[in-house]
C-alpha cells in the first residue's frame, strides 16, 4: 500500500487587510495553468501497482495445486467422474481466473483423493481409492488437457523418469518407470509395499531398497531398472523381524523390536557399524548426521561413520530441512499447526523457538518456506521462515481468509471465508 504525504495542518497568522500587497495582474490565469498542468499530470500517470489477486469459484471438495504459473483444481463431480480445471496466473490484475481447459477423470465421491504434479509437459492427476488400496494416475497435455494416457499406480517420484507404484490391496505391488510424455512403462520391479524404501537425492529418487520378510535384500537403480546387489542380512540367515532404510550412503536396518540398528554401505550392503538405541520410528538425514526418531518422540543425531550418538533432544519430533548448519525442527502444536524451531546440527542446541505455525510451502531453490498462523478472525499472517538465518519474518497479513493455504515459488493460494480459492502473486 502506497501512503502519501500530506504534511503538518498548521494554524498561520491572518495578515491585516490593510497589510496585503496589490494583488498581481494575471495572477488568477497563472494559477489556473499550473493546476491544469498538474492535473493533466496526475490524470496520465499510471496507478499505484497493487499485488495481483485474483479468485476462482471452488467446492468444499475441490483441491488446489500449483505449479509454476499454473493453477490446477481438481474436484468430484456427478456420479463417479471428476474434473481438472486448469488455469494461468496472469503477473498483473484483479478479479476472477477465466479457465485455460477442463478435462474429465474418474474420482469417485467418498473415501478418495487425488493429487496433481507437472512433469515435462504433462499433468499428472494420481487417483487413491484408500478403501480399495488400489490408484491409477492420468495425464493430460499441460497447455490444452489433451489426454495423454492413464495407467495404474500412484506417483512414487514426480522426475523424468517418472515412477508409479501400484499395488493389488492384498500386499503385492509394482514399480514402474514411465515416460511421462507418452506413458510407455520403461521397465517394472515387483515389490511388497511394506518391505520397499527409497533414497531420494536433490534431483529426485534414484534408489529402491526390497527388503522383504524372507530372503535377500536388494538394491535396485531407480532410474534403469537395474538391480545393484542382492545379499542375506540376517544372522545365521535366521528369519527376524527387520525394517531397512537408506539414508545418504548408509542402509540402516532396523531388528528386535527397532531397538538394534545396523549400518550397511548401501552399495555393496557391507556391515559398517552396530548399536543399541531406544524404539526407533525412522530415520532421516540431517546434514552430516542421520536422525533417529524415537516412535514417542524425540530425536538422536547420530554420527554416520561411527554410529556414535552427537546428541539427543526430547521436545522435537521431525526434521524437515538442514541448512548451513542449521535445523528446521517441529513438535506438537495446536489443531493444524506444528510447533518449529531451529536448532544447530551439530550441537543440537537450541537457536530459534519458531512458535506454532502451518507450513504451507517449501522452494529448494533458495531453501525458505511460508508459513501462515491466525492473527484474530479471518486473518492470517503469511510469514517466512529462513533456517539459515534463525528466525521467521512477517510478510504480510491476509484478510477474508479460512485457512487451507498452499505455496508454490511464484503462487499463494488459500481457502476464501465464501469458499472459493484466492490466488496471489508472490514476490519472493
Amino acid at each position: 500500500m502506497a501512503l502519501i504525504d500530506l504534511g503538518d495542518v498548521r494554524e498561520e497568522p491572518v495578515a491585516d487587510p490593510d497589510d496585503r500587497p496589490p494583488r498581481a495582474v494575471g495572477r488568477p490565469a497563472r494559477i489556473v495553468a499550473v493546476l491544469l498542468v498538474a492535473l493533466l499530470t496526475l490524470a496520465g500517470a499510471a496507478p499505484p501497482d497493487r499485488p495481483a489477486f485474483f479468485t476462482v469459484p471452488a467446492t468444499p471438495t475441490t483441491s488446489a495445486f500449483l505449479h509454476g504459473d499454473r493453477f490446477f483444481l481438481v474436484a468430484p463431480t456427478e456420479g463417479s467422474t471428476g474434473e481438472v480445471t486448469a488455469y494461468a496466473v496472469p503477473a498483473r490484475g484483479r478479479g476472477r481466473l477465466t479457465p485455460l481447459w477442463r478435462a474429465s477423470v474418474p474420482l469417485p465421491l467418498g473415501d478418495a483423493s487425488a493429487s496433481a504434479y507437472v512433469v515435462g509437459d504433462v499433468v499428472v492427476v494420481s487417483t487413491d481409492l484408500s478403501r480399495e488400496g488400489t490408484s491409477r494416475s492420468h495425464a493430460f497435455d499441460v497447455a490444452t488437457g489433451r489426454p495423454r494416457w492413464n495407467l495404474p499406480g500412484g506417483l512414487a517420484s514426480t522426475s523424468d523418469p517418472l515412477l508409479l507404484y501400484s499395488g493389488d490391496g492384498q500386499g503385492a505391488g509394482t514399480v514402474s518407470a514411465v515416460d511421462p510424455a507418452t506413458g510407455r512403462v520403461r521397465w517394472s520391479v515387483p515389490i511388497q509395499p511394506e518391505a520397499a524404501s527409497f533414497r531420494f537425492r536433490p534431483d529426485g529418487l534414484d534408489r529402491i531398497v526390497l527388503s522383504p520378510s524372507a530372503g535377500p535384500v536388494e538394491v535396485w537403480d531407480a532410474r534403469s531398472g537395474r538391480r545393484l546387489v542382492s545379499r542375506d542380512l540376517r544372522p545365521d540367515g535366521l528369519s527376524v523381524w527387520q525394517r531397512a532404510q537408506p539414508v545418504g550412503d548408509l542402509l540402516l536396518v532396523a531388528r528386535h523390536q527397532a531397538a538394534l540398528v545396523t549400518a550397511y554401505g548401501l552399495g555393496e550392503l557391507d556391515r559398517r557399524w552396530e548399536i543399541r538405541l531406544g524404539l526407533v520410528g525412522y530415520f532421516e538425514s540431517c546434514g552430516p548426521l542421520i536422525c533417529a526418531h524415537g516412535q514417542t518422540g524425540g530425536i538422536t543425531a547420530l554420527d554416520p561413520a561411527t554410529g556414535a550418538t552427537r546428541w539427543r533432544v526430547t521436545r522435537w519430533a521431525g526434521v524437515l530441512t538442514e541448512q548451513d548448519g542449521r535445523l528446521l525442527v517441529s513438535g506438537p502444536g495446536s489443531g493444524s499447526q506444528e510447533s518449529f524451531a531451529i536448532l544447530d546440527t551439530a550441537t543440537g542446541r537450541l537457536v530459534a523457538d519458531l512458535g506454532t505455525w502451518d507450513l504451507i510451502g517449501w522452494e529448494p531453490a533458495d531453501g525458505r518456506l511460508l508459513a501462515v498462523r491466525p492473527a484474530g478472525t479471518e486473518r492470517l499472517v503469511l510469514g517466512d521462515v529462513d533456517v539459515a538465518g534463525g528466525g521467521a519474518h512477517r510478510l504480510d497479513m491476509l484478510t477474508g481468509v479460512s485457512g487451507n493455504c498452499r505455496a508454490g515459488r511464484t503462487l499463494l493460494v488459500c481457502r476464501m471465508l465464501a469458499g472459493e480459492y484466492g490466488v496471489w502473486r508472490l514476490d519472493r
